[in-house]
Order: structure tokens, then C-alpha cells, then sequence
């Protein structure tokens, strides 16, 4: 990133936590989703796999890391959202652009995380509960991502 796109972003990023809007943006209900989720987004992911003891062993140890990696992703999409609520009222076509371009390069880390970590996965779990694996975190990302897209306006 640009040194001066990347001042920019974190100007606005300071901000967005001293804005009290940008807090306040947030419904309750988006905490609660995010709260139920985070809390029982193993056992989901368990249930939906259906592991046996043997894809257990192999499978967690893998996926505590691959969701710490994740996590990392997830939280700059969050702080993006934050810079975005803070800086809505006054946004400059630039600081939009910039955001933007963030936005973007978030989503292509994210793909090129997921796709690093299947012929990972692939060693310890039959294809078709890889493929359900991802399956599963997408359907829970996209209730995530409902709940929050509900508290982000479309640009001006």
C-alpha cells in the first residue's frame, strides 16, 4: 500500500474508534449473531462434519490454526467496516476509493487463504467433508455478513 493511502486509512481508522456513530451504528442484534457464532462456531463446524474419532485428530489441531488465520482476515474486515462508519458523513472520493481498493484486497486474501488450506485439509478429511467444510463456513460467514451489511449504508 501507498504510504499516503496507507496514512489515510489509518487517520481514518483512529477516527472510527474515537467516533461514537460509528459505535452506536452497530445493532444490537449484529453483537448477538456475532456473540452466538463466535461461541459456537467448533461445534457447528463439528456437526456439520460429522468427524470420527480418527478425522477428529487430524482435522482440529488444522483447523485451530486455519481459523486463527482466518480470524486475522475477518478482523480487518471488521476494522474496515469500523473506518467506513466513522468516515461515512465526511468521506472524500479518495478515502471511498481507497476503501475500496481494501475491501478488495481483503476478499483475495481470504480466497487465497481458503484455497492454501484445502490440499491441507484434503490430508486429513475425505474430499466430500472438505468441500463441506467450506461449505459450512460460508453458510455461517453469510448469516455473519447478513447482520452486518444491516449496518452499513451504501455509499453517498
Amino acid at each position: 500500500m501507498k504510504p499516503i493511502a496507507l496514512a489515510t486509512v489509518a487517520l481514518a481508522f483512529a477516527l472510527a474508534i474515537a467516533n461514537p456513530i460509528a459505535a452506536q451504528q452497530v445493532r444490537d442484534e449484529t453483537r448477538l449473531t456475532f456473540e452466538v457464532l463466535s461461541a459456537d462456531w467448533d461445534s457447528l463446524i463439528g456437526g456439520a462434519l460429522k468427524l470420527s474419532d480418527d478425522e477428529a485428530a487430524g482435522f482440529w489441531p488444522l483447523y485451530k490454526e486455519y481459523k486463527k488465520a482466518k480470524g486475522e482476515l475477518w478482523r480487518k474486515r471488521i476494522d474496515l467496516a469500523k473506518i467506513y462508519l466513522g468516515s461515512y458523513h465526511d468521506m472524500t472520493p479518495e478515502m471511498a476509493r481507497i476503501l475500496l481498493d481494501q475491501s478488495f484486497d481483503i476478499d483475495k486474501d481470504m480466497l487465497d487463504l481458503e484455497m492454501s488450506w484445502a490440499p491441507r485439509f484434503d490430508k486429513v478429511l475425505p474430499p466430500n467433508k472438505v468441500v463441506r467444510l467450506y461449505q459450512a463456513e460460508n453458510k455461517l460467514e453469510a448469516t455473519m455478513m447478513m447482520e452486518i451489511v444491516r449496518d452499513v449504508p451504501l455509499a453517498k
